[in-house]
């Protein structure tokens, strides 16, 4: 007979469960995913998290349940992104066994994973509130339940050869300098709870600043390394401590609720021991915090979405559109940006073919490539998610007082720029600033990829103006921005010279990673420097003083002209005024025109130039960081963006069961710039905006319908609804915006 504790548990589940199922929404979430059968291994893994804290979750037949836990800022030492470990929860008698009913569902709407396996019922969820992992279940079969983490840093370990490929900072380093990682600890508690962390004693930043001779500049340095504790407390009713890393119920149960509390702090791990301790002591009821979780969910949906219909490819792109959105939410509102390369929700990387090593690896490590990190970013000022761009934003914030300090100390300059490849403490990778230093001074960046590379801080600006335009938050324009602009653009203006007509010659530069010799003038800066000040001296008179508004004036003369040439009679944008033809990667830098920064679109009178430029590419590309699909878009070619966006919807690995697990195209899985292209690709099709007023369909192929809800400038809300071509719904907020918005011509 089920306790009183068991019912009083069953109860609040059915409550959850129906309250859940009677939710009201605006908007149906299009995209759970729904598997039948159990997962073989980590490949059919489903991930879930709360913008901090994320699992990856699969169930084997015969086998067990298992989640591999991650936080945004557990990193290490040797500067690794690393989990946090495995949990797995064994049930007895075992409900997954082969052939018996069995199904695991991602709810979208509700932000959960829902799995049912015989007459188990689970539910799983990451507190939208608190960094604290939630599985509650009930069955009509009593079974006992046993929860265990599996650790495998057991022992001190040096890193080496292509381990260190996920500590790209400190990557071929020589054998004189040891990369170490420490063994976890496993607590003694009580027996209630089992506890466990990872402590850094040491830190790879005060090494990386002498190594660079940036030492003296410590003081602007922040270390996130250092003394950094990370870990998790499990424990659960009616759950007991039954060895030193599992608990488990005493009998078998109808009803249980278990939770995993994580944090990260740089403290002692006395004090992070007692911050899990009371945690563990404050959390709700796991009915209360499915509410909570739900609640937010349904907030983050309705803020904006997509469905696109018609043919099973519409079908696929709605589906993919949202998990990418979902992956992002789950992953982007910790105090260090998405990783490009898999997010937090990496597994061992021989599933994709990699090497053998555990799920801490994945290549190209712990820095943040700049080009690759903004396209996770880049579409979600048009949902609304301006929590998730925050987080962004705040860690370049964070790092500019040492990246400003070191172009003062390196090069002279006044102002900032931001290495392409930097640290998650701002320094460049030291393999890229070189290992060998003798009789190279410190300003000498050895890696040719990026070592004249300037425009981030442009880039970071457009994001910012993009944020500002749509949601008109004047404190992230007078606190953020205006600020930030002065140091990005007194970067070039005191870094570089003039010519005798006073327009500056950007050299020594280089145009992104495929021109890298005598290059002047490169596009992307020359692009990021007109567009970044024109939208500057566009705003508002009372927003801008006088002083600043002077500057950026002053500063716009002198910007050379947008490098173009006429080539078989057709007007062309060129990767820069000047440059040596040979190609060292694949990227069209001339497209930066066109995006990020928007100089020349469809929407412009020499449209025609931007069209010439893009069918002249010399890289075709429809994958990874390739930025041709919004491109396409932008000029108004809704067919090739169309067949973008197809084959772009159709790059999940075919060794892995989630849908939007991407690539690893040129980065790793699952691939986040991919999916910012995807959906950048999709936002585009539907909807431009320039100079404040907004295009709707302005790149929308016939053959499909769609239903979406974006955001435009000046807080300007659309929920547009077409089919046939047509629009059948349009609803404009605020409501004196309704000029500002354009359907397409008939």
């Amino acid at each position: 007979m089920p306790s009183r504790t068991d019912c009083a548990v069953r109860s609040f589940l059915i409550a959850v469960c129906l309250g859940a199922f009677f939710a009201a929404h605006s908007q149906p979430v299009n995209g759970d995913v729904v598997w039948n059968s159990p997962s073989k291994d980590a490949s059919g893994s489903m991930p879930l998290g709360n913008g901090n804290v994320g699992i990856n979750v699969w169930v084997e037949q015969d086998g067990d349940l298992l989640m591999y836990l991650s936080r945004t800022d557990a990193i290490s030492e040797a500067s690794r992104f690393l989990k946090l470990g495995r949990v797995r929860m064994h049930f007895d008698p075992n409900p997954f066994a082969a052939g018996r009913p069995f199904t695991q569902r991602l709810n979208l709407h509700d932000g959960c994973i829902q799995i049912h396996a015989d007459d188990l019922d689970l539910k799983l969820l990451v507190a939208s509130d608190q960094d604290v992992v939630r599985i509650a279940g009930t069955s009509a079969t009593p079974r006992t339940v046993k929860a265990s983490v599996e650790i495998w840093r057991t022992a001190k370990h040096s890193l080496a050869g292509e381990e260190l490929q996920s500590s790209w900072t400190m990557l071929n380093a020589p054998a004189d300098i040891p990369v170490i990682e420490s063994p976890d600890v496993v607590l003694d508690l009580n027996d209630a709870s089992v506890a466990w962390y990872h402590h850094n004693e040491s830190s790879a930043v005060p090494f990386s600043l002498k190594h660079q001779g940036i030492e003296a500049l410590s003081p602007l340095a922040q270390d996130p390394i250092i003394n950094r504790t990370f870990g998790g407390l499990m424990l659960g009713t009616p759950f007991k401590r039954s060895s030193t890393t599992s608990v488990a119920t005493s009998d078998r149960v109808l009803n249980f609720d278990l939770s995993i509390v994580t944090a990260s702090i740089q403290a002692p791990p006395i004090e992070w021991k007692q911050n899990v301790q009371r945690m563990a002591a404050g959390l709700p009821a796991f009915s209360e915090a499915a509410v909570r979780t739900a609640n937010w969910w349904h907030d983050f949906w309705n803020r904006s979405w997509i469905v696109v219909s018609g043919d099973a490819d519409a079908d696929r792109i709605t589906q993919a559109y949202a998990l990418q959105r979902f992956v992002a939410a789950c992953s982007g509102r910790g105090s260090f940006p998405i990783k490009f390369n898999g997010s937090i929700f990496t597994v061992e990387p021989k599933f994709a073919g990699g090497p053998d090593f555990d799920a801490d690896w994945r290549r190209w490590g712990d820095c943040y490539w700049w080009q690759n990190t903004r396209l996770p970013y880049a579409p979600l000022a048009m949902t609304g998610d301006e929590d998730i761009l925050r987080s962004l934003f705040d860690f370049y914030l964070r790092l500019t007082p040492l990246c400003k300090a070191r172009a003062k100390l390196y090069y002279g300059a006044k102002g900032v720029y931001y290495p392409e490849t930097m640290t998650p403490f701002g320094t460049y990778a030291n393999g890229d600033y070189g290992w060998s230093r003798e009789g190279k001074p410190a300003s000498q960046i050895d890696s040719p990829w990026w070592q004249y590379a300037w425009q981030q801080g442009l880039e970071l600006l457009t994001l910012m103006l993009d944020s500002y335009e749509i949601e008109k938050d004047e404190p992230l324009l007078t606190n953020d921005i205006l600020p930030l602009a002065q140091d990005v653009l007194g970067y070039y203006d005191t870094r570089f010279k003039r010519d005798e007509f006073g327009k500056m010659i950007i050299s020594p530069t280089q145009a992104v990673e495929t021109y890298w010799t005598n290059v002047v003038n490169d596009t992307p800066s020359v692009a990021g420097l007109i567009s970044v000040l024109d939208r500057l001296l566009s705003i508002r008179s009372g927003a801008i003083n006088r002083v600043q508004r002077a500057y950026f004036q002053e500063l716009r003369k002198s910007v050379p002209a947008l490098p173009t040439a006429t080539i078989d009679g057709k007007i062309r944008i060129l990767p820069a005024q000047k440059y040596d033809p040979k190609r060292t990667n694949v990227e069209n830098p001339e497209l930066y025109a066109i995006w990020p920064y928007r100089l020349i679109t469809m929407h412009d009178k020499n449209a025609d130039v931007g069209v010439n430029t893009f069918l002249a590419r010399q890289e075709h590309a429809e994958a990874g960081w390739s930025y041709d699909g919004q491109c396409a878009a932008l000029l108004g070619l809704g067919d090739e963006a169309k067949r973008q966006l197809i084959s772009k919807s159709k790059n999940s690995n075919p060794r892995y069961r989630f849908p939007a697990t991407w690539g690893p195209n040129y980065d790793w899985l699952p691939d986040q710039t991919h999916g910012g292209n995807l959906m950048l690709t999709l936002q585009y099709m539907l909807m431009q905006f320039q100079g404040g007023e907004i295009y709707l369909l302005p790149a929308w192929p016939k053959g499909w319908d769609v239903a979406f809800k974006l955001h435009g400038p000046d807080h300007t809300t659309v929920i547009c609804e077409a089919k046939s071509g047509r629009i059948v719904r349009l609803e404009v907020s605020p409501a004196k915006r309704r000029g500002a918005v354009h359907p397409p011509p008939r």
